[in-house]
Order: structure tokens, then sequence, then C-alpha cells
């Protein structure tokens, strides 16, 4: 990982839980796992650390998380690209 890499992601993390905030339940400081988005990567491969997500343990890995029956987004009605776009709005300025 590279310095620049590493630097966004820690301001990522800082962003606090994506679906969390997006449910409006969610405050910037929750820790956080950083999710490297699925959707357009091969089923072994993981995409680029600039197209990652800050969620939550239970929204990372839980049950109802993106590694889990998925029933997170569709509570949100959102895709991870839709959430990527969460974080790119906000790490842009």
């Amino acid at each position: 990982m590279t310095r620049a890499e590493s630097a966004y992601l820690g301001k990522v993390a800082r962003l606090g839980c994506a679906c969390c905030q997006l449910l409006g339940v969610g405050e910037e400081d929750t820790p956080v796992e950083i999710h490297h988005i699925r959707e357009g990567q091969g089923m072994a491969q993981r995409a680029p650390h600039w197209l990652a997500v800050p969620l939550c343990v239970p929204c990372h890995r839980g049950d109802r998380g993106v590694h889990g029956d998925r029933s997170i987004l569709r509570q949100l009605k959102c895709t991870e690209l839709e959430l990527l776009s969460w974080v790119i709005s906000r790490t842009q300025s």
C-alpha cells in the first residue's frame, strides 16, 4: 500500500460507518472496518484501495451486512457503488 493510499483510507475511516450514517443512527467516531467494494470485481479480486467504504462490524461482517445476506443494502435501497459515491462526496473537500 502506498503512502497516499494509506492516508486516503485513514480519511475514509474517519467518516464513520456509511450505512449507519445513511440510516441516521451512526456517528463519525464509530469504529469501522474498510470494505473494498465488490461490484465490477472478479470472484478472487479485491478492488483498489481507492474504492473503499467504511463500515462498522455489523454492517460489514454481520448477518445483515455486506458480507452476510446484504439486507442492510436492501434496507437502504442502495448499492455498493452508491455507498462509494457517498464516501467520495465526503472526501473530496
